[in-house]
């Protein structure tokens, strides 16, 4: 773990001496001499990790937080002299001699300060050189023991699992003679444990179930100390079997529990490997043995669960939290009037955590005191993650064993208010810029956004983030990280300087410069940058503000925040809205992510110089903006995100292969003039385009050929958006869509909107062989009718229609096989859903809003049996809403 720690550290150094090798030139040697000592320490903390007891080991997480220290140190000094660099370099010539005798004395100064860093790495080696040897020597086996000791979880008082211990109850009591295992999942501190030990102790399942073992695993179980403590259920002569071997010893149980109907909990799974190394203990003796195991991960319950879902354990209910406090603090004793308020407020703060409940309960204990009651109700939050807090340590547990890599983007959810519903491509795109996800990985260059995809799937799989919405494909579109633990990632990104939120009353802008990133919230924004003493911080990288809505902005902002963070990496504040970007704006060279709303007409030449440019999010209020800037230049650029229709500058025709802007994935909306063949032939890899503006531009045949046929060239392109805009310039009504040749074979998602095709042409898009996802926005077809009886759109997963004339539709059960979404909006017109949709056994979202009176009742008609069958049988969700709900 220290040692993978040491390497991320190291890669982002040599990966900014290899993007900046003709920069850095006269600092070069200096650099790669501390990137080689820092790999030379490597070693012995690979050495020393091979042994380590406990993630948290004081020792080797000293080693890594000094180490991180001087790797920001390091990146610090060659940022401020990179920038000295291209100032210098974009000077004239009579300019630079002038300049020559203090440019030489800032390298010189630059390099005396990377070998200063170089003498604390070689102290940090020699001050934790013992520790570090000590270290390799095999844990004892009372430090086995206190790993495996369990935390302390445990309520006599338990409200709201009544229902969830009825439902794994009734499993565990199924009539089935196999051995089934039970998987329950959720987040720390839900109560899996607590749940578990009520269906334990369940007086039935003890008649049922003759032969009942705990079994506690964690992270750091021993198999055998848990084999040894099975066998101790059956005899006490354990110490006959201490010389067996793992396998021996799961044999020895497999013998004990093979006669008979056993019941085992295998409590707090962490990983499947830990599970297959446990289960081949557990005969299959036909019997109606049942396993029952908790884990915080959701693979791992899947895994050992395979032959049905795994159990989620729900949150309370406001009153169920409310119950639970009022339990916990007064017992059987009335609660006092003055403080009920206080405890619903504190109970609602608590978002349906059992273990936050509990917390807080210790905290009042008794207490009547109105006063301290709603002290606790203001922010309850820092006493649920005071440290030594059962909660704290439960957390604390999950996040030091998270992999090294992926703690910075756990914390780095510190940079979105409490409650805020985080886009998950936004989140991934920032922790790219942010430099949390590695390039390389084993030697091998690693694609960042399917990494970054991982992590967040990971982060979800461990119960530290939750899911809101998916999209139709199955990919997540938002999350939410819980209450409780969003405050333990403030307080620990703070511990660790990794990031400061400015959320309260008083502002302590001249104390920004002990930070790398800061969050400011949206309320408080105008008066942090109109503070007498203006904020400054030369190491800040990133600057981050959430809103609710749009903020105007004084033009003397973007010349306050480039000179207070000159190497600011990200710039995220969409919804500050701004009139000019000052010239100084177009010296933040460091410039990775940048998501900022304006009136500009124009992107300048200036931009040119963002040269780190990998994301831009531009809202603006305008329907067209010319790019002036050769965006082609700027090789790192990932993703473009326009609201409006962009006019793209024609590709120089004198650029090089190697300054071609390859990586370009995302393109969204470029004007219908811009789909170019040598524009194109710039961005082979774009996987999402849209286009907006007129297109009968883009769809019309000039001289054989339209610009339409350029798009098929895009051999990766996987979404296309089409906006025909009515108010850019004179658009005409369109003729028909292209034939089904002309699209991107690749093509998994299409959007089309006020383009007015005939549905007599639908039968085009049934053509499209990857096809996933087809959203009919306003208008997108015309006409009362609509057959689709002889078409199939064959891997089609959401259909969404939008408003339209549309009155009758037919299709037949093989129109759509794998539709899983249905959604109609604003369909007036529509007099009844197609009956043939009930009988789609994929389907399980149905969505009618702002229909009319004959549609809902037709889609009632359909697919009420389709629900109550899906309840009944238990066969899996199936979601059916009309809005308003009384048509």
């Amino acid at each position: 773990m220290a040692e993978a720690a040491i390497s991320l550290l190291v890669n982002r150094l040599a990966q900014v001496v290899e993007e900046n090798a003709t920069l850095i030139l006269g600092i070069r040697d200096h650099v790669e001499e501390l990137v080689n000592d820092l790999n030379s320490f490597q070693a012995i903390l690979r050495q020393a990790s091979k042994h380590e007891s406990s993630n948290d080991n004081d020792v080797l997480r000293d080693v890594v937080d000094k180490i991180r220290s001087v790797v920001n140190e390091a990146e610090d000094a060659i940022d401020k002299y990179l920038v000295d660099t291209r100032k210098h370099k974009s000077k004239g010539t009579v300019m630079r001699y002038l300049d020559k005798v203090a440019y030489y004395s800032k390298a010189s100064d630059a390099a005396k300060q990377i070998d200063a860093i170089k003498g604390k790495v070689a102290k940090i080696r020699k001050d934790h050189d013992a520790g570090l040897r000590e270290l390799q020597r095999d844990p004892t086996e009372a430090q086995l023991f206190l790993q495996r000791k369990a935390p302390v979880v445990e309520e006599d008082d338990v409200v709201g699992f009544d229902g969830e211990a009825k439902a794994i109850k009734d499993r565990l009591l199924d009539k089935s003679n196999e051995m089934i295992v039970i998987s329950i999942v959720g987040m720390a501190g839900l109560g899996k444990t607590t749940l578990t030990k009520m269906v334990f102790n369940d007086s039935e399942l003890q008649y049922e179930f003759f032969t009942r073992i705990w079994v506690y695993v964690s992270k750091t179980f021993s198999r055998r100390q848990i084999f040894l403590d099975i066998l101790s259920n059956f005899t006490k002569k354990t110490k006959d079997y201490h010389d067996l071997s793992d396998d021996l010893l799961a044999n020895k149980v497999k013998e004990f529990l093979e006669g008979g109907k056993y019941f085992i909990v295998v409590d707090d799974v962490w990983s499947q490997l830990d599970w297959d190394h446990l289960k081949s203990a557990f005969p299959r003796n036909m019997k109606g043995s049942r396993v029952l195991l908790t884990t915080r991960h959701e693979n791992v319950a899947s895994h050992a669960d395979s032959g049905s879902s795994p159990h989620h354990l729900k949150f309370l209910t406001n009153d169920e939290s409310w119950e639970l406090l009022r339990r916990k603090v007064f017992r059987k004793e009335n609660c006092p009037l003055e403080v009920q308020a206080s405890g619903r407020l504190i109970a609602i703060k608590c978002k349906g955590l059992p273990l936050a409940v509990v917390v807080i309960a210790g905290v009042l204990n008794k207490n009547s005191a109105s006063v301290e009651w709603k002290q606790v109700a203001d922010n309850p939050f820092a006493e649920i993650n005071r440290e030594k807090q059962s909660y704290h340590e439960l957390v604390k547990w999950s996040y030091d064993h998270l992999p090294f890599y992926m703690k910075d983007c756990f914390l780095y959810l510190a940079a979105f208010p409490t409650g805020h519903n985080i886009d998950s491509w936004r989140l991934m795109r920032l922790w790219i810029a942010e430099g949390f996800i590695p390039p390389t990985e084993g030697g091998y260059t690693l694609d960042l956004e399917r990494t970054a995809e991982k992590y967040l799937k990971d982060l979800i799989d461990r119960n530290l983030l939750m899911v809101l919405n998916r999209r139709a494909d199955g990919q997540i579109k938002t999350c939410r990280i819980h209450d409780t633990l969003h405050e333990f990632c403030k307080s620990e990104a703070g511990k660790k300087n990794l990031f400061h939120s400015i959320d309260g009353t008083k502002l302590e802008a001249n104390n920004t410069s002990n930070y790398r990133r800061l969050c400011v919230h949206y309320s408080l924004i105008l008066k942090f940058l109109a503070l007498d003493k203006k904020p400054s911080g030369e190491n800040i990288r990133s600057f981050l503000s959430s809103f609710s809505k749009e903020v105007e902005v004084p033009n003397d902002f973007w010349t306050t925040i480039p000179k207070a963070f000159p190497t600011l990496r990200v710039l995220d504040i969409e919804y500050l809205k701004f009139q000019v970007l000052s010239k100084e704006f177009y010296h933040l060279y460091y410039l990775r992510y940048l998501s900022i709303s304006t009136d500009l007409k124009i992107l300048p030449k200036q931009f040119n110089n963002l040269w780190n440019m990998q994301t831009l999010v531009l809202k603006t209020s305008q329907n067209t903006i010319e790019v002036k800037a050769d965006i082609w230049s700027l090789t790192k650029l990932r993703h473009v995100l326009i609201n409006a229709s962009a006019q793209l500058p024609p590709p120089s025709k004198s650029s090089k292969p190697s300054s071609l802007a390859m990586d370009l994935q995302t393109l969204s909306t470029i004007s219908p003039s811009s789909c170019t063949e040598e524009i194109f032939a710039r961005i082979p890899n774009l996987q999402k385009l849209g286009i907006r503006g007129n297109l009968s531009e883009l769809l019309e045949s000039r001289g054989g050929s339209c610009l339409f046929d350029n798009i098929h060239s895009l051999d990766h392109l996987e979404n296309l958006k089409l906006l025909h805009d009515a108010a850019i310039g004179q658009a005409s009504k369109l003729r028909s869509i292209p034939r089904a040749e002309k699209f991107p074979r690749k093509l998994r998602k299409l959007t089309l909107s006020n383009t007015s095709f005939e549905w007599k042409d639908m039968y085009i898009l049934g053509s499209l062989e990857e096809l996933e996802i087809l959203k009919l926005e306003e208008n997108a077809f015309r006409g009362e009718f609509l057959d689709l009886t002889n078409v199939a759109f064959k891997h089609l997963q959401l259909l969404r229609m939008g408003r339209t004339d549309l009155v009758s539709w037919t299709a037949s059960k093989n129109s759509f096989p794998v539709l899983k979404h249905l959604h109609l909006r604003h369909c007036a017109n529509l007099d009844a859903v197609p009956p043939s949709f009930a009988e789609i056994e994929s389907l399980r979202v149905v969505e009618l809003f702002c229909t009319n009176s004959r549609a809902a009742i037709s889609a009632r008609e359909i697919f009420k049996p389709k629900q109550e069958k899906h309840n009944t049988e238990r066969s899996g969700t199936f979601v059916f809403s009309i809005y308003p709900p009384d048509q």
